[in-house]
């Protein structure tokens, strides 16, 4: 078989597809271009029958990033991964974090990740299959903050909106909070104001900052709690076809740790 690429706005699919396939998969292809042209693109990517449709936000450091036409990083070649063993079809699509949850909550077959699984979300969301387990850390550049006392006498404390990071601060009290939504603001306010501290995984601060060139060396602090991180659906998410074998495949590559050793690469 093949594995065929495309891309259509912020939709990404990857469609292994065997030869005995083409030809109905090229009438397909075709119907859908002129759906496209008539009616506009749909909000979930279409691809071949049995695909699975995959809605995340952009991860810089390596681990979920779009450049030159391709979706690439930890995540895509972990899921990549699991398609090609598996023979089932995946897409992407790629939005804004808050909005990624926001679709997938309301959506029958969006599958959304990395996704905390917390109390909060249990009875909002179907819990697909676990992915990993990701320490969660103040980091900073000044003083090491390794509590979350240490990090409430801070002026400011940074934190990724919409997350359960956000939420989990709140629910401990916090008043210091700026919500941040891309690396560039968290590196703006550490320059105006090095005494902050950033609520975040522990191994992607200091990725994240390589990443954007700051020349910062991050401080991390001693793990405050670990997080389960899922591939999730919404509520009203309907099994597709397909996605049993998917997640057979994904608990195998868990089994041989290949996500974690995919990010210890991003991080190098």
């Amino acid at each position: 078989g093949i594995l065929l690429f495309c891309r259509y706005r912020n939709i990404i699919m990857f469609m292994p597809l065997k030869f005995t396939r083409l030809k109905k998969f090229r009438k397909l292809a075709v119907t859908q271009f002129l759906s496209l042209m008539m009616f506009g693109m749909p909000q979930v990517g279409v691809a071949a029958d049995g695909s699975l449709h995959l809605v995340s936000a952009e991860n810089p450091g390596g681990l979920l990033e779009i450049k030159e036409e391709k979706v690439v990083g930890a995540y895509p070649s972990f899921f990549q991964e699991a398609s090609r063993r598996s023979g089932v079809s995946i897409d992407y699509r790629i939005v804004p974090w808050s909005r990624a949850v926001k679709e997938a909550e309301g959506s029958e077959n969006l599958m959304l990740f990395p996704f905390t699984r917390t109390a909060e979300r249990e009875n909002r969301f179907t819990w697909i299959t676990p992915l990993k387990e990701d320490p969660i850390c103040f980091a900073s550049v000044e003083a090491q903050i390794d509590s979350l006392d240490d990090a409430r006498k801070l002026k400011r404390v940074l934190v990724w909106r919409g997350t359960s990071h956000q939420a989990f601060l709140e629910k401990q009290g916090f008043t210091n909070l700026i919500l941040v939504g891309n690396v560039k603001k968290v590196l703006q306010i550490f320059n105006a104001s090095p005494d902050a501290a950033w609520y975040t995984v522990c191994d992607q601060a200091q990725l994240f900052f390589t990443a954007e060139g700051a020349g910062i060396s991050a401080k991390i602090g001693t793990p405050v709690v670990n997080e389960a991180i899922w591939l999730a659906g919404g509520k009203s998410f309907v099994p597709p076809r397909g996605l049993k074998k998917f997640v057979q495949t994904i608990d195998a590559l868990r089994g041989e740790k290949l996500l974690d050793k995919l990010l210890a690469e991003a991080a190098e």
